[in-house]
């Protein structure tokens, strides 16, 4: 078990990280942006706490360990809220055309070029 000072803060973030995977399977934008900026303000104040008693390497094995399974479930989220982000995108496309980036200019539009005739 880790000391209370300890324990709470890496709770709270814990709690934060299942919020941003909550926020990310519900697929409510908004309620992931107010989850996102809550996790990144806790994130902060833990990083400010963990500075404070000069990192994790001073709280031993356990604490690493959780750490550890944080920083994984962080990456899995920021995976998800990146694949959810391209589902969008396409919807998006599929909806709206026009808000597709051309590669390629279409056949008679020479005057896209113009400024690398210079």
């Amino acid at each position: 078990m880790l000391p209370a000072e300890l324990e709470k803060p890496l709770a709270l973030m814990e709690l934060q990280c299942q919020a941003v995977a909550a926020a990310v399977e519900n697929g409510q934008p908004l309620e992931l942006e107010a989850a996102s900026q809550s996790l990144r303000d806790t994130a902060v104040a833990f990083s400010a706490f963990m500075d404070s008693i000069g990192g994790a390497a001073q709280a031993g094995p356990q604490l690493r360990a959780r750490l550890k399974k944080l920083a994984t479930q962080l990456g899995i989220q920021r995976e998800a809220v990146l694949r959810r982000s391209v589902v969008i995108e396409r919807g998006l496309h599929a909806l709206v055309p026009s808000t597709q980036k051309a590669t390629y200019a279409p056949a008679g539009r020479a005057s896209v070029y113009r400024g690398f005739a210079s």
